[in-house]
Parts: structure tokens; C-alpha cells; sequence
């Protein structure tokens, strides 16, 4: 049964009163080595981290190009759900990805699992994704986020679970989607 997912009215709880946890790579081995994209971006640093937050910047960018993003729900808070279904000029059917988000610091981090997911938004197995290699359970995704002067940003990425594989295709798509990123976040400068 799937939980359905909506979007909180701009309400983001926080870990800001926490102390930082250390990063951990829960799900790496030598048949997935950590996954890792960093970028930089022309936008302080809350500008980059909002076009995470919403349904509408996600729609905006997520996915490679060829690929955009139907559907896009997401609580965003920590425990909160999110599913964000694929489709593309060439794909008659759907699916994604679903998960929770588990760690979210404003402007700082956000820690999430990752699930391959049908096009109602249902967990699935990557076998029945029909993705090649040796899968986790739960990939988990970390985001950190950095500003490096009053109008840039860097962004780190770290993946956990991907099979080797997958590395090479996984580090195209993240690019592509980064890439149209950019793109969205220039034009949101004017």
C-alpha cells in the first residue's frame, strides 16, 4: 500500500538544533563503490538548496536529458516521503524513484534513501526495474551544500548501493540533471 504524498505548505523541519552528524556510507562495498559529483553554481547557496525543496524546481530539472519529471510529490520534512516518476519522449510507460528523507539541514545537507519505484509511486525491487548488477535494498543519497562567496555555491553528491556497472551511466545522468540545473537556476537570476 502506498502512502499518499503531498506536499507541506512550506513548513521544513530542520536539524539545525542538532549537532552535525558525520557523514556515513551505509550501503558502499567493492561491488558499489561511493558515487560521488561535485559541481559548482553561480547562485548563493539557499538558491541552489531551494531548487531541492519543491515540486515545481524539481519538475524544472530532475531527471537526464531526454527525461523529465510528471510527477513529483514530496514532503519535505525529515521522515517525510517523496516519489518522482520518469517519463520521456520515447517511454510509453512510467516508474521512478521514492524514498524518505532522513537527515535535512537547511542550506547544509539533506540525506535521503532511494527506491526504484513504479509509475504509482510503489517501492521496487532494481530486479523488477529490470536494472543490471548487485543492488541494495535502499540506496541512500547525501547532498551537501556550500557556499564559497556571497553569489556561489558548491554542491557534493554521494550515492550509495551503485553498482559498478551502473557507475559510468549513473555519473552521465546525475551530469545531465545537473546541467539542467544550471540551466533552471540562470534562469531564475533574471
Amino acid at each position: 500500500q502506498v502512502n499518499p504524498l503531498l506536499l507541506k505548505g512550506g513548513s521544513m523541519q530542520t536539524s539545525q538544533d542538532k549537532p552535525p552528524q558525520p557523514t556515513t556510507h551505509k550501503n558502499s562495498t567493492p561491488v558499489s563503490p561511493l558515487l560521488v559529483i561535485e559541481r559548482e553554481f553561480s547562485v548563493p547557496v539557499s538558491q541552489l538548496f531551494q531548487a531541492f525543496t519543491t515540486p515545481k524546481a524539481l519538475k524544472a530539472w530532475w531527471w537526464p536529458q531526454g527525461l523529465y519529471a510528471d510527477q513529483v510529490d514530496i514532503d519535505f520534512r525529515e521522515g517525510g516521503e517523496y516519489f518522482i516518476n520518469m517519463k520521456g519522449a520515447a517511454d510509453k510507460g512510467g516508474g521512478g524513484m521514492a524514498g524518505q528523507f532522513q537527515e535535512i539541514v537547511e542550506n547544509e545537507r539533506i540525506v535521503m534513501t532511494d527506491n526504484f519505484a513504479d509509475e504509482t509511486g510503489r517501492a521496487i525491487s532494481a530486479q523488477e526495474a529490470k536494472m543490471p548488477g548487485e543492488w541494495p535494498e535502499l540506496v541512500y543519497i547525501t547532498l551537501e551544500f556550500s557556499s564559497t562567496g556571497e553569489n556561489t555555491s558548491r554542491f557534493k553528491l554521494s550515492q550509495e548501493g551503485i553498482p559498478r556497472e551502473m557507475q559510468k551511466d549513473c555519473i552521465q545522468g546525475w551530469n545531465e540533471s545537473f546541467d539542467k540545473l544550471e540551466n533552471y537556476l540562470v534562469g531564475r537570476k533574471h
